[in-house]
């Protein structure tokens, strides 16, 4: 028997290789997670005394998740994780596994942060959050810039437990409380190693603004800001019954549909986060102090490649539990 292709020491759910093995019997093949055996299988060779093992990390990704951010800093342990990989009852190899629900271009060995996205815009009261791979010791910082080209910096956050995804608050409130002497800041970056993801400041007034926080395909926390016009159209699934000849309502289930214009685009880069939000298993807006479940539908999104030409996002969602159809004030 002898291991052609295994996957790498580090990798993506969804780029994950494929194991193929070279052997002229019939193997047993096993996946350990947690400390406790979750997969174990027998494989016969094909004619070419060959067995292919598709799809492994599509298989790990069910025993992975991302969580919201509900602090400062989020501990995201069940998003990654080393799986142990055993053939004939012998360990090959143990891989540390990153959930990803699509095909990335991120090289699993240094992923940098966990976003499609390299820079974004925000606005002084919208929520933001970062996601990266921390190895022991290792620390991200951020350095904000003035509108008068003055640069400050100041340490974020330094990782102490072993190493794991992380989701760190950088919201603009939480960054310009660290420099309580700057008034006038334009942008910020955070910076892990020589990885860096730069927010510019937005402080243009709207009349319509909403934040929405969505997974990506790394099953982590974004967020998007939407500044253009929010309309309802008001409609129900409720049951009509007659009592004593007279027709009455019974089971209300309100269903309203909400739709969302995403107002003035200033990235191109935007259009990547938007393609995640539209296609995520988990979205949520922010009204009053709290984020309330959303499912998006129908959205209406088009981008002309190799372009520069930015059109608006437009898209349309319903309150993923109907007793919070009466939340929303428009």
């Amino acid at each position: 028997m002898n291991v052609i292709q295994r996957p790498e020491a580090q990798s993506f759910c969804a780029t994950m290789r494929d194991y193929i093995i070279d052997t002229d019997s019939t193997i047993k093949f096993a996946v350990s997670y947690g400390g406790a055996l979750i997969l174990e299988e027998e494989y016969t060779p094909d004619k070419n005394f060959k067995v292919h093992i598709r799809k492994l990390g599509k298989f790990c990704e069910n025993a992975l998740w991302g969580v919201w951010c509900a602090g400062e800093i989020a501990y995201q342990n069940d998003a990654a994780g080393t799986f142990t990989f055993l053939i004939n009852d012998v360990v090959d190899m143990q891989c540390f596994v990153m959930f990803s629900r699509l095909s990335t271009k991120k090289e699993a060995a240094a992923p940098g942060w966990l976003s499609e996205a390299r820079e974004k815009v925000t606005r002084p009261n919208a929520f933001e959050y970062i996601s990266g791979v921390f190895e022991t010791g290792q620390k991200a910082i951020v350095t904000v810039r003035t509108f008068d080209n003055a640069v400050s910096s100041a340490d974020l956050y330094t990782h102490a437990g072993s190493k794991g995804v992380v989701t760190i608050d950088v919201s603009p409130g939480v960054i310009f409380a660290k420099f309580p002497n700057l008034d006038n800041i334009a942008s910020y970056s955070i910076i892990k190693s020589s990885d860096a993801y730069k927010f510019f400041v937005d402080k243009s007034d709207y009349i319509d603004f909403f934040v929405f926080r969505f997974k990506n395909v790394y099953d982590m926390p974004e967020t998007l800001c939407t500044v253009g016009l929010m309309t309802v159209k008001p409609a129900n699934t409720s049951e009509n019954a007659y009592m004593y000849g007279v027709e009455r309502v019974f089971a209300i289930k309100p269903n309203d549909e909400y739709t969302v214009n995403s107002g003035v685009f200033f990235l191109p880069t935007d259009y990547k986060l938007w393609h995640n939000m539209m296609n995520t298993q988990e979205a949520q807006i922010y009204f009053d102090g709290t984020w309330y479940p959303i499912v998006m539908s129908k959205p209406n999104y088009e981008r002309e490649l190799r372009r520069g030409v930015i059109k608006n996002v437009e898209f349309t969602f319903r309150m993923a539990d109907p007793d919070h159809n009466n939340i929303i004030d428009l």
